[in-house]
């Protein structure tokens, strides 16, 4: 319960806020003497999180204090540049401290000041890390949230560009996250829909926006992101402008874009800023090697198991020839060089990037090597697998990349199991999950987003942009 300030000695409230704040060992109380009025003033602020700079040039002023105007006046004067509010609890006190707020207490003043003191530790911005592309805008998104909003405005450059503050409070932590739309391009159902399951958010540890997409998402259990995750300001203004809402995390680099479709997850800034031919052909490459990353490796478990009728007599007896020294049936020789390759593109990302990528490299030569010598695989199943992994880096989102990687290994069980057969159910369970699949209550193969401005014409090839692009919406730009 607050505490009124009024009526409440100097001393004592000074007292109360260094009890408040005796086990934090950035906690700093400095008090300084006024000349001029023959008073003390006192500022509380924690030392790691505060400009000293301002600090600085707060304290100096205070201590030029002339004592020609009345203190009160002179006092709130001397302030007003870096003032925030002022209060009279001193709970409100203690949590702007806490936020990197200065609070100020003087002599004979019954209120207290709360300064703008806040110096966030940040990066400077940079080029993306995870969605590398060769020709576009190569800034990213960093930590700060303010800093993230800024840099999106200037994209769109739009007056109709909403920020909605949301606040998810869990006893005295507060995680804060912004949300932008355009108004009269996003529908208003949508984002009732939104802001009723983040006011649901009963908990504040949330480091990164990935924490909130599985708090809110349709369908945690499926495989599938049903959010795009992005550290790109250019898709991010994009996305906007085709009526879909943007989540930010305070101290997350990644935006959260929602609702979100199947083909959305394929489509690269790429596609856009180079020429549209190839652009198409790249899009529809992109498709091709979704399919190879999961059924390539359970086609061959089929077709060497099962089907060796349906091969030409030439490719079976190459196959053989190849499979003539190995003790080991398709299934667990498929398994020994998956499970190997996720192993070692597991190790690559966790180590510093020169030795990652050396790793990566050579230890997929090698053991490839060693393996098809030592008989324990044979040489096509080494280019299969290197085939699939080749693939599955294709996919411009990592998350929904690692989503069909996981579905490989189940299409190589059943395949092992049922031969072609149990292929073309697990494709068609696959297809049946995706076509129930919502993310906020919009099909997850739907178009609906791209209809009104032509972009469903570009799902699979990317048509000349004189024919495509056109003004968005309630862009007011």
């Amino acid at each position: 319960m607050a505490t009124d300030y009024i009526g409440i000695s100097y001393n004592d409230i000074k007292s109360n806020i260094q009890a408040a704040f005796q086990e934090q060992g950035d906690f700093v109380s400095k008090e300084i003497t006024i000349p001029g009025y023959g008073r003390k003033c006192c500022l509380f602020f924690l030392g790691s999180q505060i400009s000293w700079k301002v600090i600085a040039e707060v304290g100096l002023n205070i201590e030029k204090l002339s004592g020609s105007e009345r203190f009160d006046a002179a006092f709130c004067s001397l302030l007003a540049p870096t003032l925030s509010k002022t209060t009279l609890f001193q709970d409100e006190m203690v949590m702007a401290i806490f936020e990197g707020n200065t609070v100020v207490i003087a002599e004979h003043l019954s209120i207290a000041f709360i300064l703008r003191t806040h110096a966030p530790k940040k990066r400077s911005f940079a080029e993306s890390t995870t969605e590398k592309v060769v020709r576009g805008p190569k800034l990213a998104y960093i930590e700060d949230l303010d800093d993230n909003i800024g840099l999106t405005r200037q994209m769109v450059n739009s007056k109709n560009l909403k920020v909605e503050e949301h606040q998810i409070k869990e006893n005295e932590s507060i995680k804060t996250l912004s949300l932008l739309y355009i108004k009269g391009v996003a529908e208003e159902g949508i984002i009732a829909d939104l802001t009723d399951r983040l006011h649901k958010i009963k908990t504040t540890e949330i480091q990164d926006s990935g924490m909130i997409e599985e708090l809110i998402e349709d369908a945690p259990f499926s495989p599938f992101p049903q959010m795009q995750s992005t550290e790109r300001p250019d898709r991010v203004a994009s996305a906007l402008n085709d009526g879909r809402l943007v989540l930010f995390v305070a101290n997350s680099p990644f935006a959260l874009i929602l609702p979100t479709t199947f083909d959305m997850l394929l489509q690269s800034p790429d596609d856009y800023y180079e020429r549209w031919i190839a652009s198409s052909f790249l899009r529809l490459l992109r498709y091709m090697s979704l399919f190879i990353t999961v059924f390539l490796s359970s086609l061959y478990i089929s077709f060497v198991s099962f089907h060796h009728g349906l091969l030409p007599t030439d490719v079976a007896m190459t196959i053989i020839a190849t499979r003539e020294d190995i003790p080991f049936p398709p299934i667990l020789e498929v398994l020994i060089m998956e499970v190997t390759i996720e192993l070692l593109r597991e190790a690559g990302i966790r180590l510093p990037s020169p030795l990652g990528q050396t790793i990566g490299l050579v230890g997929g030569v090698i053991i490839g090597q060693a393996a098809v010598e030592a008989n324990i695989v044979s040489s096509l199943m080494v280019i299969i697998v290197s085939i699939t992994t080749i693939t599955s880096f294709t996919v411009p989102s990592y998350s929904f990349g690692l989503s069909f990687r996981l579905l490989r290994f189940g299409a190589i069980i059943i395949s092992a199991i049922l031969g072609l057969v149990g292929v073309m159910f697990f494709f068609l369970f696959v297809l049946i999950h995706l076509s129930k699949l919502t993310s906020f209550n919009q099909p997850y193969l739907s178009g609906k987003f791209f209809f009104y401005n032509q972009k469903w014409k570009q799902i699979f090839l990317l048509l000349s942009k004189k024919r495509t692009l056109k003004k968005p919406k309630g862009s007011g730009a």
